[in-house]
């Protein structure tokens, strides 16, 4: 397998609604992924909305939602260097990367849906049919994307993400602008779920979504094997 490069994209947002509390990129979902691919060889670049840091819910750094990839993470000056003052999307060109990946927490859900400049990344990456894996709250990416056609990019495709339930769960239904099962569900997409919490994801074509923080490198992994089947 060539030497791949990755493309990391995450939410530039750190308030948790009107809370006052913080919020940003879900530790494990960045640590997981980044990890599966550069243990399989890839390059990765980390991007952002705007760009500069990038914010992590500290929640998500707490010990409780320790896993073996973010205490290493944590201790890595690499990856710590990589979310330090990074790219705006507007600032990658696409066709330099092979894979797009979307980590979740809470923050992508104030700048990552309906936002053209995401739009238009995914869209270069679907047009090359290159793989696009998205985990959690990071498949909100997807929300307002148009295909070609005019049609949601999202309509009549195979896909999953946090779930109202989920959401309920962790308090944070009243808190988030909108529920994205529904959104999703709403533009068109076969919305796919497991119970709670489960280690799921779904593949079709080009794109690979991930439930939840537990499906975090599940969903990495299942991005990664699109190119090396090629």
């Amino acid at each position: 397998m060539k030497n791949l490069n990755v493309l990391i994209v995450t939410t530039s947002h750190d308030q948790l609604g009107k809370t006052g509390e913080k919020t940003g990129v879900w530790l494990e979902e960045l640590a997981g992924p980044y990890y599966q691919f550069l243990d399989n060889g890839a390059h990765i670049t980390v991007a952002s909305v705007k760009g500069g840091d990038v914010p992590l819910d500290p929640k998500s750094e707490s010990e409780e939602w320790q896993t073996e990839f973010t205490k290493r993470f944590s201790e890595d000056e690499q990856a710590l260097s990589s979310i330090k003052n990074t790219k705006s999307v507007t600032e990658v060109n696409p066709s330099e990367f092979d894979i797009l990946f979307f980590p979740g927490g809470h923050g992508p859900m104030w700048d990552l849906g309906d936002n053209k400049d995401i739009a238009a990344l995914i869209n270069e990456f679907d047009k090359e049919d290159k793989p696009i894996g998205l985990v959690c709250h990071g498949v909100v990416a997807l929300k307002g994307v148009k295909s070609t056609n005019g049609h949601a990019f999202v309509k009549g495709k195979r896909l999953t993400s946090f779930t109202n339930s989920e959401e309920d769960a962790v308090g944070l239904s009243e808190v988030v602008p909108f529920l994205l099962e529904d959104a999703l569900i709403s533009e068109g997409a076969i919305y796919v779920k497991e119970q709670d919490w489960s280690d799921f994801v779904i593949e079709d074509g080009n794109l690979v979504t991930g439930q939840n923080p537990q499906s975090s490198v599940s969903a990495a992994q299942k991005t990664l094997d699109l190119v090396t089947v090629k």
